[in-house]
């Protein structure tokens, strides 16, 4: 590969991909956007005019089979992940694929295998664990400076009730939000639970062995507008997860250990406090505020992939790492269909 940057094409104009890729790859010093598709012309001829894209397409077929292309960026609805990554594994592509990797361990097989197959690198598109508040923390836990951990809280929560029927698309349109949407996999614990308990498994660097979920549907939709769930982990750690989209926004982690206790009150914020709370069992004898001032993470994951498809490095967290995450969300799943605790391998 002679340029020194790679080449990207952005399936659709999904949200994330225009007010989170497209910035963020103007920044990035290895990584350029230079096509956009989407299934509707007008969209897509809209959104590369906006953005000074190079290239539209009215399919994303057309758009993975164009050879200038190097690596394609998939945040498709959830249903199309495993589909369109496939696809593009196929056509010689790398594919950034937005979270979760997929929505059931068998897709997320499915994809890694075509990856393999294909030569081509596969990654799910995790940003916030760039984040250095959460890297901080995992360094802090794995060192013992908190003790044994006993329980750890996280929660991401928003309320998306009022645009159920009221989104508008680029061309603004009314269209339909596909995270209240069966058929397109959404849900409160795909969409904003996937964040707190990656971010639990990131700290705590392990794998839970029992789950337990409870799920809420306000609405009648078929998916979860509400999740619940606990995750126990081998030497006793206990977690609990909270997802909602009909609550006012709140995006946290707080690690509990026998000696204190930390704190991320604004997980997505780069540039927001970590507390460290150090006690004798009763009173809390020492606070300390660490303040960390990060790079955008959306720009260093561009930086990262770009560069381990230009260099052959392998990635610091491969695909089977999205695998293991849909893997405790279907097992949540299961858990609050069934209505009693499931075992993990």
């Amino acid at each position: 590969m002679k340029e020194n940057f790679i080449k990207y094409g952005l399936l659709s104009t999904s949200q994330i991909g225009l007010n989170a890729h497209i910035p963020a790859a103007l920044q990035s010093k290895n990584s350029r956007i230079v096509s956009i598709s989407s299934r509707d012309r007008k969209k897509a001829e809209y959104a590369a005019k906006k953005y000074n894209i190079e290239r539209y397409y009215s399919s994303y077929e057309e758009q993975i089979n164009d050879p200038e292309i190097n690596a394609v960026i998939n945040p498709l609805p959830n249903s199309l992940h495993c589909e369109w990554t496939i696809k593009a594994a196929e056509a010689g592509k790398h594919i950034l694929c937005e979270k979760p990797l997929a929505t059931t361990v068998e897709e997320c097989k499915k994809m890694i295998d075509a990856a393999n197959a294909n030569n081509v690198l596969l990654i799910e598109a995790f940003t916030h664990r760039w984040n250095p508040h959460l890297r901080k923390a995992r360094e802090l836990i794995l060192s013992g400076a908190i003790g044994e951990i006993s329980t750890i809280d996280s929660s991401l929560s928003y309320s998306a009730v009022d645009s159920v029927h009221q989104k508008t698309d680029i061309l603004g349109n009314t269209q339909s939000n596909i995270r209240f949407s069966k058929d397109l996999k959404g849900g409160s614990l795909w969409d904003a639970g996937c964040y707190a308990i990656y971010a639990i498994r990131f700290v705590l660097n392990k794998e839970p062995i029992r789950v337990l979920g409870i799920s809420k549907d306000s609405g009648n939709w078929g998916i979860d507008t509400t999740f619940s769930g606990i995750m126990e982990f081998d030497g006793g750690a206990v977690a609990n997860i909270i997802s909602s989209m009909e609550q006012p926004f709140r995006c946290y982690i707080s690690i509990r250990g026998s000696k204190g206790r930390i704190e991320i009150p604004r997980m997505f914020e780069d540039s927001g406090p970590i507390i460290i709370k150090m006690g004798d069992g009763r009173n809390n004898i020492d606070e300390r505020i660490i303040a960390i001032q990060a790079p955008y993470r959306f720009i260093v994951q561009f930086d990262e992939f770009s560069e381990c498809i230009l260099t052959g490095k392998s990635p610091e967290f491969p695909p089977e790492d999205g695998l293991r995450n849909t893997a405790v969300i279907s097992a949540l799943y299961r858990s609050a269909e069934i209505n009693q605790p499931v075992l993990l391998n």
